[in-house]
């Protein structure tokens, strides 16, 4: 009797320890990708006069590199559209101010917790959170970019970010 007690305790105190995996919409969802120790944060608040779909961070611990990314429909059929860039001037902005802080840009996909590749959710929306996020040669255009060498990043982040957190 008093091992199967021992052994509901301990059972219980597992369980304790794990954490019950909430539901987390994607506006409030932070990715993270082993390599480089990068993560995406996903952020709620999105500015009503853009055509934005989601708004989101990148950032790296090594020299506390920040990027911010955009998503929005583009091509034909419209599909979602990330853009990463670093230290962009505020406000309106020309293509050449735009293309020098540039960091990526491409097709953004979500992968679910089956394999099932699809549109990452649109902000707003109460969708959850796809359990990894891909964003096809972003390692490669860190390493080609602005941020990359002696004062910036030395380790470049790999292409997919699985989710890790959600904000409160």
């Amino acid at each position: 009797m008093k091992t199967r007690a021992a052994a509901i305790v301990t059972a219980m105190s597992v369980l304790a320890a794990c954490p019950v995996e909430a539901a987390c919409f994607q506006e409030l969802a932070i990715y993270g990708e082993a390599q480089a120790g990068a993560e995406i944060t996903f952020q709620s608040e999105l500015h009503p006069a853009e055509p934005s779909l989601n708004r989101f961070s990148v950032t790296f611990p090594e020299h506390a590199v920040r990027m911010d990314g955009i998503v929005m429909l583009a091509g034909e059929p419209s599909r979602p559209w990330a853009m990463v860039m670093h230290n962009c001037p505020e406000g309106d902005a020309t293509g050449a101010e735009i293309d020098a802080c540039m960091i990526w840009e491409g097709p953004i996909y979500g992968i679910d917790a089956l394999g099932n590749v699809s549109a990452v959710p649109e902000a707003g929306l109460g969708e959850d959170a796809m359990a990894t996020i891909l964003l096809p040669d972003f390692g490669p255009s860190v390493r080609m970019s602005s941020v990359w060498g002696a004062e910036g990043l030395s380790v470049a982040p790999r292409d997919d970010f699985r989710l890790k957190a959600c904000q409160e």
